[in-house]
């Protein structure tokens, strides 16, 4: 029997179909037609983009309870004394019905609009040979898949709706709950027909003919007393298929299909083009990069490749990770946002800027943040911070212990050597300490800018390495953090090659044992890539392949490395002490020890294990305060729960230490929030 609450919502949501296209004048997101857009065709060639732009205000209108029940609900972050109860409660799981942030209704919204869409429009409109639908549909049906993942993780049991909902006979129809993994197998299921319908060209992300639009003017000032205008790209308003496929796979334990999602999108989605996927940026690293954070006050000297004035750094040209968060939000880091209005005036607002610390719609630009280097954050300040980064996330960026650079030894031959400095995780360079008046404050840079990051490419590889570490191959995991996957991967595959005798034969010493040729085997701990896994890395999941050998490669512009150099810089060196087993070795015995176990010989299934603890690590630094948190613990607990390793509830028990500073004996069982 279907409840009053499922009922409410569905006539709610009802409603809103029918008004999905009615766009503001004034909004940030209306077109240039002159059409009407309280009714737009969907038998027509044109002005469905209306029905798209009704669909990103209603994932505006989720924006802030998708980002406070992941971030709320993780590790990462704690609510102050000046948060509002609906923070508290989130962070605490005692969220009630009563909780501002928990709505399936919003959900619903995005997904009826979606649902209204993906029935009605018509997929055959073409111009001469050209589908001119097909990019938008998938896109469409993208969000509806993006949307009921989002529900699964954190509600668990839902009504899976795939029709719209317009009359009230139909709101009686949708009277079942449906567990989280056979609506993610449906949501998979029409993702694939449509990958079987179209080429990749055709699954593209739409653009609406449009690199980059303003979405108009702050209400404050620079610094320097300019205006600052915000700007979106229409093509990062979108998902694109292959990527929330792969994190669909992901979810449902499928690693080898959303491995291959993962490489479909970082191979054919980027209009092939390196710059659209690569990792590198191309900014230099500047002093100050990790100078004012207050976790990092133990430092000796700044490292060569700190400073932009040196050049005797191999590494002077490399990236700088947080030019991904800035108001163009424009990097080719970042894949997709939602972008919120600069203004009540010009559309839907967020409160995530001001829950931690800025008045981003505020007017006084004089009262900007001023932080420890004397540089000031833009963006007007306020002293009510509800939201500060957590004891566990200042304390993960500790452990990250080494910062790794270069120096050239002047003699002769010239030569390089690694050295490195207790800093730290530079990532955590994203909190800054307040000075004089703004001492007793923390802020976090991230939210700063009223973008809701869905994904960057950072994300897809990461989400890349959790994949292929679960299908049996944490050294090629390893890989993504320490290299990258390009074409001087190959350098550190581990080698064993044997004399042969003239006859092609290995050869044999006095004890009939084969022979190695040390001059051409590489079996020390520098090198870490098994045959096992290169052959995966040119065949099945082919990032080195020949086919793509100009498309992952590295040449004087190095376009990709490994993940774990936004924190702690050259760490894919052969002589950097960042290595395989030394770094899988101290995971293992730290999670040994916190467990438990009294591991003494270590297995694959440990490595794997291992790996994937070293991956969530990653994720603390990299998608700190991004509104990722919570969906990633619980995914990772569910991978442990299926391998089975240390017991099949391991996954819960793990998950229960990750979050045991929000609330005692949280699970993947009991985590979900109240469904209403």
């Amino acid at each position: 029997m279907i409840t009053k609450n499922i009922k409410n919502y569905l006539v709610a949501c009802l409603v809103f179909c029918g008004a999905a296209a009615a766009i503001s004048c004034s909004d940030m997101l209306e077109t240039d037609s002159n059409r009407q857009v309280f009714d737009p065709a969907l038998d027509q060639k044109t002005d469905s983009v209306f029905y798209a732009y009704g669909i990103m205000q209603a994932l505006q209108q989720l924006a802030d309870q998708y980002y406070y029940q992941n971030e709320m609900r993780g590790d990462l972050v704690r609510p102050t004394d000046k948060a509002t109860t609906h923070l508290r409660n989130l962070a605490s799981f005692t969220a009630d019905a009563t909780n501002k942030y928990d709505s399936v209704y919003l959900y619903y919204k995005v997904i009826n609009n979606c649902n209204y869409y993906l029935v009605h429009r018509d997929t055959t409109l073409a111009t001469g040979a050209r589908n001119v639908v097909c990019n938008e549909y998938a896109a469409v049906a993208s969000f509806r898949a993006w949307t009921y993942l989002q529900l699964a993780r954190q509600y668990g049991a839902v009504p899976y709706i795939t029709e719209p909902v317009t009359t009230i006979s139909q709101i009686n129809a949708n009277t079942s709950m449906t567990g989280y993994e056979t609506i993610l197998q449906g949501e998979a299921q029409m993702l694939e027909s449509l990958k079987a319908r179209y080429s990749e060209d055709q699954l593209s992300v739409p653009t609406f003919n449009q690199t980059s639009r303003s979405i108009g003017m702050l209400n404050w000032k620079n610094d320097r007393g300019q205006n600052i205008e915000k700007f979106i790209r229409p093509s990062k308003c979108f998902i694109p298929l292959n990527v929330v496929l792969g994190d669909i796979y992901l979810e449902l334990g499928e690693y080898e299909k959303a491995a291959m999602c993962y490489y479909q999108y970082l191979r054919y989605e980027g209009f092939n083009s390196i710059s659209n996927i690569s990792v590198n940026y191309n900014d230099f690293m500047s002093t100050f990069y990790s100078e004012f954070s207050p976790v990092f006050k133990n430092f000796i000297e700044w490292p060569a490749d700190y400073n932009s004035a040196k050049n005797n750094t191999l590494y002077s040209g490399m990236p700088v990770w947080e030019n991904a968060f800035t108001h163009g939000a424009s990097s080719g880091d970042v894949i997709s946002y939602i972008p919120m209005a600069v203004n009540y005036t010009m559309g839907k607002t967020t409160d995530i800027p001001a829950s931690f610390g800025y008045n981003y719609y505020g007017t006084q630009s004089n009262s900007a943040v001023e932080v420890e280097t004397g540089e000031v954050f833009s963006c007007p300040k306020t002293e009510d911070i509800q939201i500060v980064p957590s004891q566990t996330y200042v304390d993960s960026a500790r452990r990250a212990q080494y910062y790794y650079y270069t120096e050239q030894v002047k003699v002769s031959p010239f030569n390089w050597i690694v050295k490195n400095q207790p800093l730290g995780d530079a990532r955590a360079s994203i909190i800054t300490q307040g000075v004089g008046a703004d001492s007793a404050y923390v802020y976090t840079l991230k939210p700063s800018t009223a973008y809701i990051y869905l994904y960057r490419n950072t994300t897809v590889w990461l989400h890349l390495a959790e994949a292929i570490n679960r299908m049996g191959y944490p050294d090629a995991a390893f890989a993504v953090l320490k290299n990258g996957l390009h074409s001087e991967l190959p350098n550190y595959r581990y080698l064993e090659v044997y004399y042969k005798d003239q006859f092609g034969n290995d050869s044999l010493d006095a004890s009939g044992n084969k022979v190695l040729d040390m001059t051409q085997s590489h079996i020390d701990d520098k090198y870490y890539l098994t045959p096992e896994s290169y052959e995966l890395l040119t065949t099945r999941i082919p990032f080195l392949a020949q086919e793509n050998s100009d498309i992952f490669r590295n040449g004087a512009v190095r376009a990709f490395c490994g993940i774990h150099f936004h924190g702690a810089g050259a760490v894919e060196d052969l002589y950097s002490s960042y290595r395989y087993s030394t770094v899988l070795n101290a995971k293992i015995a730290d999670i040994s020890q916190k467990f438990n176990l009294n591991l003494t010989n270590y297995t694959k299934a440990d490595y794997i294990n291992a790996m994937e603890d070293l991956l969530c690590d990653e994720y603390a630094m990299e998608f700190a305060f991004e509104g990722t948190r919570f969906s990633d613990l619980r995914r990772l607990a569910l991978h442990k729960n299926r391998a089975g390793t240390y017991g099949g509830n391991f996954g819960d028990t793990w998950l229960s230490r990750m979050l045991q500073n929000n609330a005692p004996g949280i699970t993947t069982q009991n985590c979900y929030l109240p469904y209403k």
